[in-house]
């Protein structure tokens, strides 16, 4: 549309309705910059369409307005334009992303872009974040929540007191000349350093600080604990949460700490102060240990599900008498123990029972699902030696061999591969997506996939259903459907076997009982070694002798806080707050 009509077609904010759910329609233009602040009217430079749309998630325009002696007359947008565009957007993944937090010069241009809600790399290979636009100069006033505000001799004190990103790119007008661009980057680069400089000396007085704050008894409150988490992981923040909820219940002051928003990083600052002021008895963890500001008498409980770089590089932490230590498997207890941790005490993933359950009016189909990213993205099949190992190890599985970490280290060695590689990503890769491939081969009944990546296997894509918030709609999944696969190396006892068989879906077992830690819940699973026996299950369709449902009764965050409650300190802490007798100190 030109201008004059996007404006008023904008104005009029028709509805459109998009999966399910109702929105303005969007008004797209070229022409000059303005500063009207309708969100739905966009200026789009018809010179650069196609890359414009293919780089953000803004409705694709199906229409072309035409003006002509003041009548609209409409033509349709070129299908092979549409198809181009969704084309591209399928390719564009998140670590590709172009856009950037930025500090605009020109507010015209600041607001255009804000209206965009461009996403952005922030570290994470499937998370983004919103884009910020910072802003010098006037607008109207909006309700734009990533369009902020910030002339440049304030920059330092609001950045170094806000958890918002920092810009790390700045936009200038065109017609400004290159020396006076060269300054305004210069000066620019100078207030950035200046703030992480602030921020450095500010977090070393705030870690001191915190260090020397004992948490305290009040008579008639419970004891405080605090889960920290970050929005940049996929399964954590919800553990966390869920933790949370669990330890609320049994009547503890509870405070989950989070970014607030997809425009926050996770800011030292924000964080120790909000500690300070907490004070916290108990400090709880997924996947890391934090101690290192906790002053002595503070608990700090670590709940290890996943090989993080901190405990897989077997150096030294330190661990106090006050820090209690859980993990889900003995391949993580192994790691754990190379740092110097004691006590480790088993306590396997959680499932959370108000959402996993076998409530609900879906009717039970049946099919058979899976729910969970293909490891494609995590080994280059197009190197020979990679491609070599992965052939042996399905000869192996298929032959009915367990593949152990000691003989993929051996292969690995063989091949000159480093041993950690070759056993979390090309034998994983190995068993989960091959018996996903296994899975899609059967013609007893429906196969329906769930995850990231699957559309980039030939063997899978046809019964690619996309991915799934993780949650309601993952239950929902296994609520529908007769039975689940759950293919592990070394584990029985998996987040995925918890959560489908809390939903009554049956499990399909990657049949590791030989190096598997038990419980193996041999009559409620229905176990497979081979390709062949995968596909015999569902060819006679047999069924366990158990409901799987007894599986669940061991995997509640209600259980597992009770376990955290009865192998840490904090019964008796507890007892010495109701005492009224001074902390307990470590041991």
């Amino acid at each position: 549309m030109n201008i004059e009509d996007a404006y008023l077609t904008a104005l009029k904010q028709n509805p459109v309705v998009e999966n399910g759910r109702t929105r303005p329609q969007y008004c797209y233009y070229d022409g000059p910059l303005t500063d009207i602040v309708l969100q739905n009217f966009i200026q789009v430079p018809t010179d650069n369409f196609s890359e414009f749309f293919s780089h953000n998630h803004l409705p694709i325009p199906e229409l072309i307005a035409i003006s002509h002696e003041g009548v609209v007359h409409f033509n349709e947008m070129p299908a092979d334009i549409i198809d181009e565009i969704h084309q591209q957007r399928t390719q564009y993944k998140v670590v590709d992303y172009i856009h950037a937090d930025s500090f605009f010069a020109d507010p015209l241009l600041a607001l255009n872009v804000a209206k965009q809600r461009n996403r952005i790399y922030c570290g994470h290979p499937t998370i983004d974040g919103l884009q910020i636009c910072y802003y010098r100069g006037e607008l109207p006033e909006h309700g734009i929540e990533n369009l902020l505000h910030l002339e440049l001799d304030q920059a330092i004190e609001f950045f170094v007191d806000t958890a918002y990103r920092l810009p790390t790119k700045i936009e200038l007008p065109d017609e400004l000349e290159d020396e006076l661009k060269t300054s305004i980057r210069s000066g620019f680069e100078t207030i950035v350093n200046e703030v992480k400089q602030q921020r450095r000396t500010l977090i070393s007085q705030l870690l001191a600080q915190a260090k020397q704050v004992t948490p305290k008894f009040h008579d008639g409150e419970p004891l405080k604990i605090m889960l920290p988490s970050s929005r940049l992981t996929t399964v954590m923040q919800y553990c966390s949460r869920a933790v949370a909820k669990a330890f609320e219940k049994r009547g503890y002051q509870v405070w989950f700490y989070m970014e607030d928003g997809e425009m926050e990083t996770n800011n030292l600052i924000k964080f120790y102060r909000n500690y300070i002021e907490f004070n916290p008895h108990v400090i709880f963890y997924v996947n890391q240990l934090n101690n290192l500001a906790l002053n002595d008498n503070v608990t700090h409980i670590s709940w290890w599900q996943d090989s993080m770089p901190q405990i897989t590089e077997h150096k030294a932490l330190r661990w106090r008498g006050n820090d209690y230590v859980f993990s889900i498997s003995p391949v993580l207890d192994r790691h754990l123990a190379l740092t110097g941790a004691k006590n480790i005490v088993r306590q396997h993933f959680a499932v959370d029972d108000e959402i996993f359950n076998t409530d609900g009016d879906i009717e039970r189909q049946n099919k058979v699902v899976f729910v969970g990213s293909s490891y494609l993205n995590s080994v280059d099949l197009s190197r020979p030696e990679q491609r070599e190992i992965v052939e042996v190890f399905i000869d192996k599985i298929d032959n009915g061999e367990i593949v152990t970490e000691s003989m993929a280290g051996e292969i690995a060695v063989r091949f000159g591969l480093p041993p950690a590689f070759v056993f979390w990503n090309l034998l994983h890769y190995a068993i989960r997506d091959y018996s996903v491939k296994w899975l899609c081969e059967s013609t007893a009944m429906p196969v329906e996939i769930y995850g990231r990546y699957w559309e980039q296997d030939p063997d899978v894509a046809a019964h690619f259903n996309g991915e799934l918030k993780h949650g309601t709609q993952v239950a929902d999944v296994y609520r529908s459907a007769r039975y689940a696969l759950v293919s592990h190396p070394f584990e029985i006892n998996s987040q995925r076997l918890a959560e489908a068989a809390a939903c009554g879906c049956i499990p399909l077992v990657y049949d590791c009982r030989d190096v598997a830690e038990k419980p193996h819940w041999d009559d409620a699973c229905l176990f497979f070694k081979t390709r062949r026996e995968l596909l015999e299950i569902l060819k006679t369709q047999a069924r366990p002798a158990l409901s799987p449902t007894v599986i669940a009764e061991r995997f509640t965050y209600t259980a597992a806080v009770d376990n955290f409650i009865k192998h840490s300190n904090i019964g008796e802490l507890s007892q010495a707050k109701q005492s009224r007798i001074s902390m307990f100190v470590g041991r």
